[in-house]
């Protein structure tokens, strides 16, 4: 890594410092190695997709809210400060306005190898095991609202929610299992990569096992069958 990655590194390590929602520095580390191998695999820009990859939460709607995530405030600042190029920081920034399962739902999706690059090793970490983690680690972060942030057996998913609706906050179905149907297990057909498209496959497959025990072990039959129905009819 040279000089100016590792201080935009450590810069993104301080302002993502203290998250225990799942999408901390430690969130944006892992997408940063998923994205440099796919990097070399795909014979990409490394030093766009290792900017991109580094910065793609620095503004997060979630974190920083929606003025921040519009105007990318804090992944330029940290560029400007750390002398990276007009050029680059315009290309790192396309990247970043154009990633995200919201802006997905709109139908915005990135067009550079690189954009894509990023956005499929974003995906990737939510999805499989550690994707799990993310977003236990979210419901649990959520429970002081006092509602059943995990599994309400009489709640079901929102499959075909809007971007606008995905991101209302303190949706009623917005919990622990809901979220697996209502985003993480869409996210395999929204690779565009090769490699991000095989190794969606196995982590795919790891939440589907999952959810499986977690039915049974929870004597929940019919969401056994919501699930089997769920994945039959994306398979067809």
């Amino acid at each position: 890594m040279n000089g100016i990655l590792k201080k935009v590194k450590n810069d993104v390590r301080v302002l993502m410092s203290g998250d225990n929602s799942g999408h901390g520095f430690d969130h944006v580390e892992r997408v940063y190695r998923i994205a440099v191998k796919m990097a070399e695999e795909e014979n990409a820009d490394m030093e766009i997709v290792a900017l991109a990859a580094l910065l793609h939460d620095a503004d997060d709607y979630k974190l920083f809210g929606e003025e921040s995530a519009q105007n990318l405030t804090n992944a330029k600042r940290i560029m400007r400060q750390n002398n990276v190029g007009e050029e680059t920081a315009s290309r790192v920034c396309e990247i970043i306005r154009t990633m995200g399962y919201s802006k997905a739902l709109k139908g915005i999706r990135p067009q550079t190898l690189e954009g894509q690059i990023v956005s499929d090793a974003d995906m990737l970490e939510a999805i499989g095991a550690m994707g799990l983690v993310r977003c236990l680690a979210y419901a649990l972060d959520k429970c002081h609202s006092g509602t059943n942030q995990i599994f309400d057996e009489k709640i079901w998913p929102e499959i075909n929610l809007s971007a606008e609706e995905y991101k209302k906050p303190n949706r009623v179905s917005d919990n622990f299992v809901n979220h697996f149907f209502e985003k993480m297990l869409k996210l395999k057909t929204m690779m565009f990569t090769k490699s991000g498209r095989k190794e969606a496959e196995i982590r795919h497959r790891f939440m589907v096992d999952f959810l499986y025990e977690f039915f049974r072990e929870n004597n929940a039959g019919e969401w056994i069958e919501y699930l089997k129905n769920f994945e039959n009819e994306r398979a067809a």
